[in-house]
């Protein structure tokens, strides 16, 4: 069974904003995603192109760096933070730990489905939009949990070099 509740900044306005914003898009995403398979697109076709919108999102929208500490504090905005109920759970400099313990994305694909399977896979696609943006530094990207998995949390591994440890979790 998935479980996916905010527990902190229910009471932000704007984080509740920006919160419908993206259970919106995952509506969005969803239907998208659904469409090309029924159209005949294999999942590795669509996550390919989603991948390829995570390097022009690693080109345009982060810091140009080798310093993942530098990476790290662009991406885990306060924004970010405040939707997804998140935190930095670990930062060194190889290796960026993001936890997540809301997704609004989670939230949307569950108003059109709860078959776990595909939501597992949803899920996994939507990530390379971050596997790209890794593509673009060298680094990897690996789930070490997932809300849509039913793990309670996502937990997203970003490191520098082959292979995520993920501070031994």
């Amino acid at each position: 069974m998935i479980t996916n509740t905010a527990k902190h900044y229910n009471d932000d306005f704007e984080a509740q904003q920006l919160r419908l914003s993206s259970v919106n898009r995952g509506k969005w995403v969803y239907q998208l995603v659904k469409s090309f398979l029924d159209a005949g697109m294999t999942w590795d076709e669509i996550r390919e192109g989603i991948r390829e919108a995570g390097r022009y999102k690693g080109y345009h929208d982060f810091p140009r760096t080798g310093d993942i500490r530098e990476f790290a504090e662009k991406f885990a905005t306060e924004d970010l933070v405040k939707v997804n109920d998140g935190r930095v759970a670990s930062l060194t400099d190889d290796e960026f730990v993001w936890e997540v313990n809301y997704c609004p994305m989670v939230e949307g694909w569950l108003k059109s489905t709860d078959d776990p399977e595909f939501l597992e896979k949803l899920c996994d696609i939507c990530m390379d939009i971050d596997r790209g943006a890794m593509d673009t530094y060298g680094w990897e990207l690996e789930l070490k949990g997932t809300i849509a998995k039913g793990d309670g949390k996502c937990t997203i591994c970003m490191r520098k070099g082959d292979g995520c440890a993920c501070g031994g979790k």
